[in-house]
């Protein structure tokens, strides 16, 4: 989700997951990082929120 829908202080629902990408790998909790170190504006890349759908879609139901 854009940061500027979100709450201010809200932590978008894919930083659950690490990031899949090869030149980020964020940890769980963290924000998404250029390859040189720079914080993404968008907070995310779009593969990480992707990853987290498809994680959502493929756990069981509580």
């Amino acid at each position: 989700m854009p940061p500027g829908l979100r709450r201010h202080g809200d932590r978008p629902p894919e930083w659950a997951i690490p990031c899949p990408v090869p030149t980020c790998r964020a940890k769980p909790g963290t924000p998404c990082r250029t390859p040189t170190g720079r914080r993404l504006a968008d907070g995310s890349h779009p593969s990480r929120a992707d990853a987290w759908l498809v994680h959502q879609h493929t756990q069981p139901a509580a």
